[in-house]
């Protein structure tokens, strides 16, 4: 007898003869089968796994390819006085001697340095080739010197005359000057050196025109 005010609902017993529904069986798939979270929680970790991963692979990698320190010397900063060098000419002949171009003579230099196997220069060299030819036409002091960077002297001339490239363009093979006196890693590198062979800008990666338009004024100036 159930207590007061509570319902209840009386459960047939089953015939004593075995007849009517048998009892419904319990499913064996359900005892048998992992947990959903620890396919889950196994998932998740593989994709953050993957992330890190992706995420290191991308860091090293761009840091190879954009910055401009890590050479086996110190960068050249502004201000500093410019490392005068001599690297034999990419064209042949007179070797291309920073000194002798610019501050010897009192002129200021956009010293540019790039290959051909790398990618931004190959948009940024045809500017510098034209905008150094329109320079030199109206009369401009400022003199662009070039530096091909780690690769064979028939690459890089194929490159320079390809791009249009007049101005003295010296070959640096074994990154004595690229490396070792400006501190490089990467390219292209662009600095804007005034008539006193001081560093006044120094560019990493790709020279627009209206950038170089900028310090080719400034560069003008100084030369007075």
């Amino acid at each position: 007898m159930a207590p007061p005010g509570t319902d209840t609902e009386e459960v047939p017993a089953p015939p004593a003869d075995g007849s009517g529904p048998p009892p419904t069986p319990t499913p064996a798939s359900a005892s048998a089968s992992p947990p959903a979270r620890p396919r889950k929680l196994r998932a998740l970790l593989i994709g953050c796994v993957i992330a890190v991963a992706l995420a290191v692979f991308l860091f090293v990698g761009l840091g190879t390819s954009s910055n401009s320190g890590s050479g086996s010397g110190p960068v050249v900063g502004v201000g500093d006085q410019a490392p005068g060098f001599s690297l034999p000419s990419l064209t042949g002949g007179t070797p291309v001697n920073l000194d002798a171009l610019g501050p010897n003579r009192h002129r200021p230099v956009v010293l540019n340095f790039f290959a051909s196997w790398c990618i931004p220069c190959q948009k940024e060299t045809p500017l510098l080739a034209r905008t150094a030819a329109a320079e030199q036409a109206k009369g401009s002091p400022v003199q662009f010197v070039g530096v091909d960077v780690a690769e064979t002297a028939s690459d890089g001339l194929a490159f320079v005359q390809k791009s249009g490239i007049t101005y003295p363009v010296g070959s640096d093979t074994d990154l004595r000057v690229t490396s070792v006196l400006y501190g490089l890693n990467a390219q292209p590198n662009t600095f804007f050196i005034d008539a006193s062979g001081q560093v006044i800008g120094h560019v990493i990666g790709g020279v627009t025109a209206p950038v170089l338009t900028r310090w080719l004024h400034r560069l003008a100036g100084s030369s007075g």
